[in-house]
């Protein structure tokens, strides 16, 4: 599971999504931010829920303050082993509707819960504090349904494309090509897509490959073959976009995730 901790002032995350799970606790500051179609302010003690594939951004309030903040990325499959010893029911698990919970006393134990995970180079202990704050998490917040909680459903059409981009990220795409996959002309789907999704079809496609490459850079690959392996044009190319999206570098990254 990856763990984030970080300070920010003047970056802002662009419309982006992850693949897991972000659970994320505030200790101080504010940060603006949406989550789909909901809009608010995490301050200190704020709880942060946001389902895999959904669209988010984040600002400072006040750029000279900024915010402090933890941030857990558990898998799907994680967080379903978790629900099955601590949630009764059947279905997925979701975090209900709201994407932010003012909960001091769950962000507090957040913030320690990632200070050990971050710090610590006994495994057992790092597993043990993992679980544990997981189980609190999911145990407290998450509940089983058979829908998918806030998680808009993808008209078929675009579910094929977003299908399509899932298999293909790696190779240079046009608008139509994807659009024929789709069944629709070029103009209505990218405006369909982008109403569907929160993100126009070249964001996603840059998503794709931005999470794709985190991954190879957490295996130890160099930044250039990622860059490559991916789709971007080069190395400079992944660096950009990179940056943008996480306020580090491929490389920064890379020596955080040996450690």
């Amino acid at each position: 599971m990856e763990i984030l901790r970080a300070s920010c002032y003047e970056h802002s995350y662009p419309p982006h999504f992850h693949n897991e799970f972000v659970i994320a606790a505030f200790a101080r500051g504010a940060q603006r931010t949406r989550i789909s179609r909901e809009r608010g302010i995490a301050a200190p003690g704020t709880v942060m829920f946001i389902m895999p594939g959904e669209v988010h951004t984040g600002e400072a309030v006040q750029r000279d303050e900024g915010w402090d903040y933890c941030a857990f990325y558990p898998s799907e499959g994680l967080v379903q082993d978790v629900a099955e010893t601590v949630l009764r029911g059947q279905g997925s698990v979701n975090f209900g509707t709201d994407g932010m919970r003012h909960d001091p006393g769950m962000a507090r134990r957040m913030l320690q819960a990632a200070s050990v995970l971050s710090a610590s180079h006994d495994p057992l202990e790092k597993e043990c504090v993992m679980y544990q704050i997981l189980n609190l998490l999911v145990g407290h917040y998450g509940e089983r349904t058979v829908n998918s909680g806030r998680q808009a459903i993808l008209r078929a059409d675009i579910r094929k494309a977003v299908d399509y981009l899932h298999s293909a990220y790696q190779h240079s795409l046009s608008v139509k090509e994807i659009a024929d996959v789709a069944g629709l002309s070029e103009f209505y789907f990218m405006r369909t897509f982008q109403s569907m999704t929160g993100l126009s079809v070249h964001q996603y496609l840059t998503q794709l490959r931005l999470v794709r490459a985190k991954a190879l850079l957490a295996r130890g690959m160099g930044a250039a073959q990622v860059a490559t392996d991916v789709g971007f044009f080069d190395q400079s190319h992944l660096i950009k976009h990179f940056r943008h999206h996480f306020g580090t570098t491929p490389g920064a990254f890379a020596v955080a995730s040996a450690l």
